[in-house]
């Protein structure tokens, strides 16, 4: 069997409570440091995996609430990376996914792009295929040695900062 898009690199799950998600992450599985942004969401590393947590804070419409809506807070997508994103969103259309969000991430830039597909999933988790462009990879690869060897100081940073520091920008978070 092939693995068209890679490995899983991203579990993104929604929660209703994101301080409450981090600190089961922190104190349970001792996932961490996580990565915070205010009205956007957490980021943090366990091992080759990114956990995404993302908290809905409005009620407009969207595929997030569409997910909630139906089977509430948890699992909401497995994400694969590539600097491949068309030859992947190809593969995923032909594997017969359904694509129902795509945009860019982080300052918009051409290889910033990001797309989720409905795969019929029972449980209505979703398949992310992430450009990992410039900034995406310098974030990520941030976030990434920061959880190497973690001592559990600063379980939460502030992710605009980290993006300021890799990126040269605190604007937004690449997914």
């Amino acid at each position: 069997m092939t693995m068209p898009f890679g490995p899983i690199r991203q579990l993104g799950y929604i929660v209703t409570d994101i301080h409450a998600a981090m600190r089961q992450w922190i104190e349970g599985p001792g996932v961490g440091p996580f990565y915070y942004l205010e009205n956007n969401g957490a980021l943090a590393q366990s091992g080759g995996v990114q956990i995404e947590l993302i908290q809905l804070r409005d009620d407009s419409p969207s595929f997030f609430h569409t997910f909630v809506g139906e089977f509430g807070e948890g699992l909401h997508h497995v994400a694969f990376w590539t600097e491949h994103f068309d030859a992947c969103v190809e593969a995923a259309l032909a594997r017969g996914y359904v694509e129902i969000h795509h945009g860019r991430s982080g300052r918009g830039r051409p290889d910033d792009r990001f797309a989720y597909f409905d795969g019929g999933s029972a449980d209505g988790t979703a398949i992310e295929i992430s450009e990992r462009g410039v900034d995406k990879r310098a974030l990520f690869d941030a976030i990434a040695h920061a959880a190497e060897g973690w001592d559990g100081t600063g379980p939460v940073r502030d992710m605009a900062a980290l993006l300021s520091e890799v990126t040269g920008t605190g604007n937004g978070t690449p997914r």
